[in-house]
């Protein structure tokens, strides 16, 4: 940024502090990057660019000319000498320690440096960023790497090509790999990496730099070394955006999220801060734009390679191995700055290991916010279309709903006892089951003695905890969760009165006075639409057209379909166990739900309260005593963040 603002000479009569978390002077990093040969980079950088490279030796030991293209390398060592120089010419003030505040008020920008608070008209911030806990389509692994700078007394340059990933070492179940950067002066940089969710240790990429050395280069004498891990991540930053703040570096995504290259995005990204300061625009408009997680194609790419070396890491090489053998490194470097067409990319994918890309895809497709609600959306336009009398149909529905009760519906509530303590507890089972049924007994009784009152109460807790979770899932504030949910089970009730009231009899209770219309949700939907929530427009959309259907229909599809599956998820999140684990830990509880059903069905007929045969009244009054304990249980999972830290 310096640098930038240096080459417009805009750090005329500006005072500056620099603050450094520690003394930069020893070669601590190696920073690369391609270019071509005309490009900007090339001349404002040519001070510090120490080697470039014209050819390479790429995985299948075939040398390939970079043509237009320049492989270059900075010493870290020579940017920091860089900046020491503007340093004494301008008289800069600098600063050593550890930056424990960036904010913005109405008196200016400033930070909390060793408690002392430090004010200037910009702060431009490139410390490291924290992500947010990555959701569905996210992934959040590291390039970590170690490298060794070596003497080859005995070898010549030429006999130590630059390599840029060579995969022949030891894959010890990762994807990693080697890069060789030969310098003119006899050296070089050999340094091992790995992409994936566990970080090297010292040891383990020592004995593989030491074993790749010694069998493919020779002797060779240790000058020094560096080591460091880059986030590969496609999760939000935490930090918020402030008037006079200006996010740099990985703060400002500049970091690719699938390579981990970022030097020539951070010197675009200063050169335009730079431009517009000179035009005399406020550095903040720019920081606005740039500072947002990519979405487009490549966004899409770069997630589904992610999710590979997450979820698949022996996928990686031969992925990366297939590329470099039927592609040309000029069109690879190209696709890697996101300057390729479509057709480019397809050319490019075609000649990749298809299997792992299609898994990645499907597992992006299926966690996408908007593949349910899409999913819901098509089963409600068929289902409004089969016939309502059909006996066929009707056996057909209802076995899905019951199929969906056995598998989610039930399931997803019948892990409260995990929820508290992440772990299955055997000595504390006891109390745990007898405060459970304790809750929904005292639920009963206020039911078979104020059953009315018991209904208002039964609509307010869930119309809470549905909002709640699909508030979680959207993003939503807590009233309008609360509003969201109270609409959608009016909504369901109101557009089928006459269902609703013939339950409710059965159940004891008052009928509704009102009839929702049709078009009851548009508000919502408008509002979702201008907020931009996809899935809540599409959510909206499908609870529209569930009016067409049956009640038990329509209210079956949300409670299993939207409601269900989001608590899943939510659970998941939570506990971080993996599907089949959370559904055998729900399985003694599960079963004994089914249990407690029978004896409910069998006893509550005989009560005073119930003047019909209603199988649904019957099920409705069930479900509204388990679903008390399991509300307030998940209330204290999305009251402590989801996350258990």
């Amino acid at each position: 940024m310096l640098l930038s603002l240096h080459r417009l000479d805009l750090l005329k009569k500006k005072s500056v502090l620099l603050i450094d978390k520690e003394r930069k002077n020893r070669r601590d990093k190696t920073f690369c990057f391609w270019s071509h040969r005309d490009e900007a980079i090339q001349d404002d950088l040519h001070e510090i660019i120490s080697q470039t490279w014209d050819t390479v030796i790429l995985p299948g030991e075939h040398a390939s000319s970079l043509g237009p293209l320049r492989y270059n390398h900075v010493s870290s060592i020579d940017l920091y000498q860089s900046i020491d120089k503007l340093t004494l010419q301008y008289g800069w003030q600098r600063c050593i320690g550890d930056v424990s505040e960036v904010h913005s008020s109405s008196e200016g920008s400033y930070v909390m440096l060793n408690e002392q608070r430090i004010s200037g008209e910009l702060v431009f911030d490139s410390r490291t960023p924290s992500y947010k806990q990555p959701q569905d389509g996210q992934t959040h692994i590291h390039q970590s790497f170690v490298g060794w700078h070596i003497s080859l007394p005995d070898i010549s340059k030429a006999a130590v090509p630059f390599r840029f990933m060579d995969f022949d070492i030891d894959q010890q179940g990762h994807t990693q790999f080697v890069y060789v950067l030969p310098f003119s002066d006899g050296t070089a940089l050999v340094e091992v990496t790995r992409f994936g969710s566990e970080v090297f240790k010292p040891s383990e990429a020592e004995a593989l730099l030491s074993e790749y050395i010694n069998r493919r280069i020779g002797n060779y004498t240790k000058l020094g070394d560096e080591q460091g891990c880059i986030p590969m991540c496609n999760a939000p930053i935490k930090e918020e955006r402030s008037s006079g703040i200006v996010q740099l570096g990985a703060r400002n995504y500049s970091i690719k999220s699938s390579t981990g290259y970022a030097f020539k995005n951070m010197y675009l990204h200063a050169a335009c801060i730079a431009e517009n300061i000179r035009k005399g625009q406020h550095a903040d408009a720019f920081n606005r734009q740039y500072s947002d997680v990519k979405r487009g194609r490549f966004a899409f790419y770069d997630a589904l390679l992610l999710d590979i070396l997450q979820t698949q890491p022996r996928s990686g090489k031969p992925i990366f191995e297939a590329l470099f053998k039927h592609t040309d490194i000029q069109r690879i470097l190209t696709f890697l700055d996101e300057k390729t067409h479509v057709k480019e990319e397809i050319a490019i994918f075609s000649r990749l290991p298809i299997r792992p890309f299609l898994k990645a895809a499907w597992r992006n497709i299926q966690t996408s916010l908007l593949f349910r609600p899409m999913i819901l959306s098509l089963l409600c336009i068929v289902l409004g279309f089969l016939p309502e009398a059909d006996a066929l149909t009707l056996q057909a529905v209802n076995a899905i709903i019951i199929v969906g009760m056995v598998a989610i519906g039930i399931p997803h509530g019948a892990v409260d006892h995990l929820l508290d303590s992440g772990q299955w507890n055997p000595r504390g089972l006891p109390f745990f089951v007898v405060k459970y049924l304790s809750m929904a007994a005292i639920m009963g009784v206020v039911w078979y003695a104020a059953p009315t009152l018991a209904l208002i109460a039964f609509l307010i807790y869930s119309a809470w905890h549905f909002g709640q979770a699909d508030g979680k899932l959207w993003s939503l504030h807590s009233l309008s969760s609360f509003l969201w949910g109270s609409s959608v089970l009016l909504y369901l009730l109101g557009t089928h009165v006459t269902e609703s009231n013939a339950i409710l009899a059965e159940m004891g209770c008052a009928s509704l006075p009102f009839e929702i219309p049709t078009l009851g949700l548009v508000p919502w939907l408008l509002w979702f639409v201008l907020k931009g929530n996809k899935a809540a427009v599409l959510t909206t959309f499908w609870l529209t057209l569930s009016y067409q259907l049956p009640l038990m229909q329509a209210f079956a599809l949300y409670f299993i379909g939207q409601h269900s599956f989001t608590g899943w998820k939510h659970i998941k999140q939570h506990l971080r166990m993996s599907d089949g684990a959370i559904w055998m830990h729900a399985l003694p509880f599960h079963a004994g739900a089914w249990v407690l059903l029978a004896i409910f069905y069998f006893l509550w007929p005989y009560s005073s309260v119930a003047s019909g045969e209603s199988q649904w009244g019957v099920f409705f009054i069930f479900i509204a005593c388990i679903s008390l304990p399991h509300a307030l249980a998940m209330q204290s999972v999305y009251a402590s963040g989801l996350n258990k830290q």
